[in-house]
């Protein structure tokens, strides 16, 4: 199957809150959010995509003791073409990579708005001022490798960045309005409550 940016974009988001795993003769596909914050993410985004790249239809359940919603079925046919192209069977971490089908910078910019919007999130800090102002887009993993990868080609199409260990995990750091401005013109976002924060940003330097 050919790799577009609609399925690039599915790539990020199963190489962020996504996983594959069998049980039994299951084949497994498994994303998972906040009940509350990434719901209209995965009912306007992560839905119609498996039915634009799969033609697959899914729904969205929720975990009752937690603040969890989660889109899980069984299809060999998907699980197989996942993995094939480079998805991590089970724990991922130790595996995580850009796949090799990934090869230029439309498909990168729309695998990375996948895992962006997932995965990432977006935080003001001080910088030495009384209020927070100052934009971070942040992508957390326990994978450092996988986002050195990511910062390497990041670094490529002109964002400037860093990787630091935060407690057991790492993050990609990448500061600024002018790496914002940058990521909003080739990555964008897809999930309403990252947009949301960025145009909170952008009203204030108004």
């Amino acid at each position: 199957m050919k790799v577009d940016e609609k399925y690039a974009e599915l790539i990020g988001i199963m190489l962020g809150d996504g996983c594959l795993c069998k049980s039994g003769r299951q084949r497994l596909i498994y994303i998972s959010g906040h009940k509350m914050d990434d719901y209209d993410y995965h009912y306007q985004i992560t839905q119609n995509l498996f039915k634009y790249v799969f033609n697959k239809n899914t729904s969205i359940k929720f975990r009752n003791e937690e603040n969890t919603l989660y889109i899980k079925f069984s299809d060999k046919t998907i699980f197989n073409e996942l993995a094939s192209i480079g998805i991590p069977v089970g724990k991922k971490y130790d595996l995580l990579r850009v796949p090799n089908c990934i090869n230029n910078k439309k498909l990168f910019c729309a695998l990375v708005r996948g895992l962006f919007d997932t995965d990432g999130c977006v935080v003001l800090s001080k910088q030495h001022k009384k209020v927070p102002y100052y934009p971070r887009l942040e992508i957390a993993s326990k994978s450092d490798r996988f986002l050195r990868e990511l910062l390497t080609r990041l670094k490529f199409i002109g964002f400037y960045g860093s990787v630091s260990k935060k407690g057991r995990h790492f993050r990609l750091e990448i500061p600024g309005f002018k790496n914002l401005k940058l990521w909003m013109h080739l990555i964008g976002m897809n999930n309403p409550k990252h947009a949301k924060k960025v145009e909170k940003i952008n009203s204030k330097r108004l």
